[in-house]
């Protein structure tokens, strides 16, 4: 009996270990790790998606969606929209792909600079700078007129924000809304 759970939780040991180093190469892959959004910082994302976006706005694209969280919460305050998450990271992607989601969301595994935008009404991003510096002609090129990128903490290089918002808190995050 001792040594059938000793092997069990060896075999568990092992399989989280190399679950984590997989993890770890992607993220190296990537550029980034996928943290995930916090929760005072998803709720002003969302504020912002109603204050910001009209009943034209029915596309929704998280670009690096990591676990799902900010994807998911979108798609519950929005039902009217359709949200989809982008992640390239293949356990944050399985992860997110599992979770329990509204019918209004997809999850698609893809590197984000294939991502098509055209489609794209609002554009949630929390990646890095030199993701948002190699993504902004990009979006200047594919993203149609009336187009919103709402960034937590991360700026364009050269587009200014319409506006930027400072959460209160410890880091005092910085969320910057763009106008297409």
């Amino acid at each position: 009996m001792n040594d059938t759970i000793i092997t069990i939780l060896l075999s568990f040991t092992v399989l989280l270990l190399l679950v984590a180093l997989f993890n770890e190469y992607y993220q190296w892959r990537v550029g980034v790790c996928c943290m995930p959004t916090v929760p005072k910082v998803r709720e002003e994302i969302i504020k912002l998606i109603q204050e910001y976006g009209s009943d034209q706005h029915k596309n929704i694209v998280e670009l690096g969606c990591g676990w799902g969280g900010l994807a998911i919460a979108a798609a519950k305050s929005n039902p009217d929209k359709h949200i989809t998450g982008v992640e390239l990271s293949l356990f944050p992607y399985i992860f997110s792909k599992l979770r329990i989601k509204p019918s209004n969301t997809s999850i698609v595994h893809k590197n984000i600079y294939n991502f098509n935008l055209a489609e794209s009404d609002i554009v949630l991003c929390y990646l890095s700078n030199s993701h948002m510096k190699n993504l902004e002609e990009k979006m200047t090129s594919e993203l149609k007129s009336g187009s919103i990128v709402i960034s937590s903490t991360f700026v364009f290089a050269k587009k200014q924000p319409h506006k930027i918002i400072t959460l209160s808190g410890i880091y005092e995050t910085k969320i910057y809304i763009y106008l297409f």
